[in-house]
């Protein structure tokens, strides 16, 4: 969905912090098959405004999830580089490690799209 009509993203988790016995975290992005009746689950994506901090990001439970599902699995921290484009350094964190590398936005959208074209190549609703 390109357009989000009704959006609170912190409603569910203010609700569900009100609670103790129970934990969750969100999963940012979920890269996805885009042919209609495959959907298939393509990459994990835990990402984050890149404000130059070097605390740690823990992706332990995004990394699970990779691994459960046998995709990729990415750290993305992101910024303006100028008005209308971003800059990124990302990791790739499952199935192997690699160390924050920067890339500027057509370098990541590259790289989406290569793992979207090597899951085209098996898609059952490719067109």
């Amino acid at each position: 969905m390109r357009q989000a009509k009704y959006f609170d993203k912190d409603l569910y988790s203010k609700f569900h912090r009100k609670y103790d016995g129970i934990a969750m975290i969100d999963v940012d992005s979920v890269e996805i098959c885009q042919n209609k009746g495959c959907w298939k689950v393509l990459a994990v994506i835990e990402h984050l405004y890149d404000t130059g901090s070097t605390k740690k990001k823990y992706t332990n439970i995004v990394e699970e999830i990779g691994r459960a599902l046998n995709v990729p699995v990415f750290l993305v921290y992101y910024k303006e580089s100028t008005t209308d484009t971003l800059i990124f350094r990302i990791a790739q964190v499952h199935p192997i490690r690699t160390p924050l590398n920067t890339h500027c936005e057509t370098e990541w959208v590259d790289i989406l799209k290569s793992i979207h074209s090597k899951h085209e190549q098996v898609c059952t609703h490719a067109k």
